[in-house]
């Protein structure tokens, strides 16, 4: 703040004043340009006097004194009429002190919750709304809500950051407890996965890869920037919040045909003209009254335990590793990599994907990447091992103990399909990824 007022005091002349004065003698001045600039030297003066005593009472241990001083030193400065371009000339200094001012409130908002603006709806307290507030605030449904609530701290301030970004507003960091209860692991009836619940199709169409290898809807951050560049357009499709989340649930092509079809112009009169399903009319006021829990908690008698945000260490690679090498490189369990790359599907990292980023627990990157240049084969093969055949075997049985098809044992050993097998015959099987661990 002092440089903008030292920068201020000298830039003086070029600054004119309505008639905020105060109380004190101004110097004679030849002419009205003169007094002008006469006037907006004293008020920069002024200002940083006041400036100077805030500063002061800070040091002593007064916030509240000092805080009362800051606002008038600021309050002398925005009576000034000042020329824009005199400002922009302080556009990096500006930058810094809004930048360190949002980094604050943003730190904040992650552990004492969001601030209640609601800036996207008419109204919090409709009769839906409420409705919805007291059913997730009562039996199961809060049960479910509270682990929701206390999962999404995993994740918030990833997804809270990504929504600054978009410029979009933070209350739809509530979204997945109405999606997919914050349970990324969620897979709907109709074939939707991870915390922003995205089909296979729509996902691809936002760049996520879904193959052999990866889904990468299941990737926090990566499903969290498409969901937003998602609503973003939706926003820009339909010009409002409460229309763009329908369509979230809707899909932007069956949201269009209701709309077309009633000759509705908002999602209310949709409603009343009974032109969306029941889903979707019911999905706003579900997002609402889970975003209004999940501002004030306490409000509505929870009492949430959160778990930590999620924290590791990023590193890129260009080779097919398999994650018993990458564990064993890092010095953790392949489970901890799993829970870290929920998005990877086989064994390995993906081949034919350039700079994959994956995620080691905290504190052991530089461990991996000195072992890991030590090792020789990066995606080693399981191998086979001979199985000899038990009373009560079967082949469906065999095949789901290796983690293997039924074809592929048959296959591997010349099978004919009428085959039956035999007590202590010998079978050569390569184990699949999910084979058991106890392979006897």
């Amino acid at each position: 703040m002092r440089f903008i007022l030292i920068f201020l005091v000298l830039m003086a002349p070029a600054f004119s004043f309505g008639n905020d004065a105060v109380n004190t003698t101004t110097l004679p001045a030849p002419d009205a340009q003169a007094q002008a600039q006469c006037n907006s030297l004293q008020t920069v003066k002024e200002a940083e006097i006041l400036f100077r005593k805030a500063r002061d009472s800070f040091e002593k241990g007064n916030a509240q004194k000092a805080r009362e001083f800051f606002a008038q030193a600021l309050q002398r400065l925005v009576a000034m009429d000042a020329d824009p371009a005199i400002c922009n000339g302080a556009h990096d200094e500006f930058e810094k002190l809004f930048a360190k001012l949002d980094n604050q409130l943003y730190k904040q908002s992650c552990v004492v919750g969001l601030v209640p603006h609601f800036s996207m709806f008419e109204s919090t307290d409709s009769v839906v709304v409420q409705k919805y507030v007291k059913i997730y605030s009562e039996g199961e449904s809060k049960v479910r809500v509270q682990h929701a609530l206390e999962a999404s701290m995993k994740y918030r301030g990833m997804i809270m950051q990504t929504l600054r970004e978009f410029d979009m507003p933070q209350e739809l960091v509530f979204l997945p407890v109405v999606e997919s209860l914050y349970n990324n692991d969620d897979i709907s009836s109709a074939g939707a996965v991870g915390l922003w619940q995205f089909m296979p199709k729509r996902a691809r169409a936002l760049n996520l890869k879904v193959n052999y290898f990866l889904d990468e809807r299941k990737d926090p951050v990566k499903a969290t920037t498409a969901a937003c560049v998602y609503l973003k357009d939706l926003y820009a499709m339909f010009g409002n919040w409460p229309l763009a989340l329908a369509a979230y649930n809707r899909g932007e092509n069956g949201l269009g045909r209701d709309m077309l079809f009633s000759q509705a112009a908002g999602l209310d009169e949709m409603v009343e003209r009974k032109s969306v399903p029941r889903e979707t009319e019911n999905y706003v006021p579900q997002f609402v009254a889970a975003s209004l829990i999940g501002t004030e908690p306490e409000k509505y008698g929870f009492k949430l335990n959160y778990e930590p945000a999620l924290t590791y260490d990023e590193v890129q690679v260009n080779n097919v590793i398999g994650l018993e090498v990458i564990a064993k490189a890092a010095g953790c369990e392949v489970d901890d990599l799993r829970d870290l790359n929920p998005q990877l599907r086989a064994w390995c990292t993906p081949p034919e994907y350039p700079n994959f980023t994956l995620r080691l627990p905290a504190g052991t990157k530089a461990a991996f990447a000195t072992n890991i240049a030590l090792v020789k084969d990066l995606n080693p093969s399981r191998g086979f091992v001979k199985y000899k055949v038990r009373k009560g075997d079967y082949l469906g049985k065999i095949a789901k103990k290796y983690g293997v098809s039924i074809a592929s044992i048959r296959d591997l050993n010349k099978m004919k399909r009428d085959r039956v097998l035999s007590i202590n015959q010998v079978l050569l099987i390569r184990p699949g990824r999910k084979a058991s661990s106890n392979k006897s």
